[in-house]
């Protein structure tokens, strides 16, 4: 039975992936002073993060379940069964409002088959899930076999974050004025992570920007699970060169099938701000 893969913008796929690897992503919604946008080209991902450096409002919404049902409804009229790979439930209420959808549509088609995952993943790397996904099934699984798949190392995939100023997370309320202000005088930079439920988390603090890569690099090299079968995605708030210091310096340490580097989405840039690195992989459990 054919079947469609969904994502959203969470994702952090691009237009460009999405029809190379012939998936359907839904865009949530991203405000700069309260106008709304939905998709992102190079050119309004500079725009999200020269407002963020003024300090504009910038601000995210989830995905209605509206609109989930407007989209699988085109499938399921021609027959085909859906997997939708959600922005992760811990950061978003995307995922909650996916399976309000899925619930009505199953009623509405009881032959059909809608399987919603929770990647509990952000970015690229409910990304690279979802390019795994595309190759399972590419390679002839079953619908169910790409579900099982994901399910099965979906917490296996690591992000580990860093931002350049920690201004954005505490106007998104993620930490303390105190804890930003020390942060600020001291030029503490944090690595943070996400967690088995979700949620971005922190793992340590570093004094320093090149430390802090440096450090990350570190972690990589200890955790990665064979880089030789794998690729690598690197997400970054506007700072190009520090992405592309990064990709080489990984580059020296190990082979893998490639690493690939792209702007980080506003639905996560935006509470995280300008200089954000993120770098997702697979390892044998999730740090």
């Amino acid at each position: 039975m054919a079947y469609k893969i969904f994502s959203d913008t969470g994702s952090n796929y691009t237009d460009e992936m999405a029809k190379e690897k012939n998936v359907t992503i839904i865009p949530l919604s991203f405000f700069i002073n309260g106008k709304e946008y939905k998709n992102s080209n190079k050119q309004i991902m500079e725009e999200v993060y020269a407002a963020l450096r003024r300090k504009e409002n910038v601000t995210t919404g989830s995905i209605n379940t509206f609109t989930f049902e407007e989209a699988f409804t085109k499938e399921l009229e021609k027959g085909n069964d859906i997997i939708y790979l959600a922005f992760s439930s811990g950061l978003s209420g995307t995922y909650q409002n996916a399976m309000v959808a899925k619930k009505n549509l199953e009623e509405k088609y009881p032959d059909r088959k809608i399987i919603v995952i929770d990647s509990l993943s952000a970015t690229l790397g409910q990304g690279l899930l979802l390019t795994y996904a595309c190759e399972f099934r590419d390679s002839g699984e079953s619908l169910e076999d790409v579900a099982s798949f994901i399910e099965a190392n979906k917490l296996r995939m690591s992000h580990l974050f860093t931002v350049d100023e920690m201004f954005y997370l505490y106007r998104g309320g993620r930490i303390t004025k105190a804890t930003y202000l020390v942060a600020r005088f001291a030029a503490i930079k944090p690595i943070m992570h996400v967690d088995d439920e979700g949620h971005l988390q922190a793992l340590g603090k570093v004094i320093g920007r090149k430390a802090t890569l440096k450090k990350m690099i570190e972690m990589i090299v200890e955790t990665i699970d064979e880089p030789e079968k794998q690729y690598i995605y690197i997400a970054h708030g506007d700072c190009q060169d520090d992405a592309m210091w990064f990709k080489n310096e990984l580059e020296k340490r190990f082979k893998s099938k490639g690493i690939f580097v792209d702007y980080l989405t506003p639905v996560i840039g935006a509470h995280s701000g300008p200089g954000t690195m993120a770098i997702f992989y697979l390892s044998k459990h999730r740090i």
